[in-house]
């Protein structure tokens, strides 16, 4: 399939990334979530006309604006607070009501 560009099963074209930018972004659209390929992503959905999947919504994969989530920005001090505001206490674990331990019969 990636030698010939064809599909195995109903023989028709597929596309194939032959370029290292091609290459590139593809592997950016499959980690669209990592800060770092932000970019990579923003262009090749541009270059494939895919602007629903920019923006806010839903249904998207980034936002819009390009500088907003750089991996070099720092964060500030109350989101590092918010975060340890919401982690579980430590102690002990309460099981589920309907599940209980086995009995042990003798």
């Amino acid at each position: 399939m990636f030698y010939t560009g064809l599909d195995p099963y109903t023989m028709e074209e597929i596309f194939v990334p032959k370029t290292a930018e091609e290459k590139a972004e593809q592997r950016a659209l499959l980690q669209y979530f990592r800060p770092e390929n932000k970019k990579l992503v923003l262009s090749a959905l541009k270059k494939a006309g895919r602007y629903d999947l920019i923006g806010t919504g839903k249904n998207c994969l980034v936002n819009g604006d390009a500088g907003n989530n750089s991996p070099n920005k720092k964060s500030n001090s109350s989101t590092n607070q918010n975060k340890k505001a919401n982690k579980p206490k430590a102690g002990r674990v309460k099981s589920h009501p309907k599940i209980r331990p086995n009995k042990v019969h003798k």
